[in-house]
């Protein structure tokens, strides 16, 4: 018994100097268990996210960062894939996610996930670094002259007249900055009725994600 007690904190140990040495990145460190508690939380994580190290420590991290895919679902749960004990050589492709600040914000995120040595997952299940990043190069140019008054001539796009008159709704509500929780407060309707909506936006447009339909848009808004 004292020998695996001994074993025990010398895992303990390790993983206390790798999360302390991930902690010093630029980028959030998030570390969660196999419980999906909040396990790891470091200063970079406080000022992209907005909750102090207090704040998150313990809670599900589901709850604490809500991230959802390009198409605004939802990917955080307890049914998380994350929950499993996982390969021993498991590897996490790096992935683009949409988070959520503490105020509330959106924040176009990508996070690299490290997985742990097995003897270290029964106390720390993964760690996610993550950092902001910008918009597409195409989309911040349109936001550019959108924003500064100046577009250039270019004819609307005809599959935007393929839209129905609340798909067109969604799409300038989403092009106005809204996510999908808001646009269904707007409209008096159901989030799921929202993310409908985006499916048949995406399909007729014949884009893949949000920001490439809202890009389109803003191309033949005047």
């Amino acid at each position: 018994m004292a020998a695996r007690s001994d074993s025990d904190a010398t895992v303990r140990t390790r993983l206390e100097d790798l999360l302390e040495v991930l902690g010093r990145t630029d980028d959030a460190m998030v570390a969660v268990d196999g419980d999906l508690r909040i396990v790891g939380w470091n200063a970079a994580a406080e000022r992209l996210l907005g909750y102090t190290t207090a704040q998150a420590m313990g809670r599900s991290c589901h709850e604490v960062l809500a991230w959802r895919d390009r198409c605004g679902d939802g990917i955080c749960g307890p049914e998380c894939p994350a929950a499993g004990p996982g390969d021993p050589d498991e590897i996490v492709a790096t992935t683009e996610v949409i988070g959520r600040t503490a105020a509330g914000r959106s924040l176009w995120l990508t996070a690299t996930s490290i997985v742990p040595p097995p003897e270290m997952r029964s106390e720390c299940r993964m760690i996610h670094l993550v950092r902001e990043v910008g918009l597409p190069p195409e989309l911040e140019r349109l936001v550019v002259e959108r924003l500064s008054g100046w577009s250039p001539a270019i004819a609307a796009d005809p599959r935007l007249e393929t839209l129905t008159r609340r798909e067109r709704q969604v799409l300038e509500l989403l092009a106005d900055g809204l996510d999908g929780a808001s646009i269904a407060e707007k409209l008096f309707v159901s989030p799921a009725t929202v993310r409908n909506h985006v499916q048949h936006i995406l399909r007729k447009l014949q884009v893949h994600s949000r920001l490439e339909a809202v890009s389109l848009f803003l191309r033949g808004r005047p």
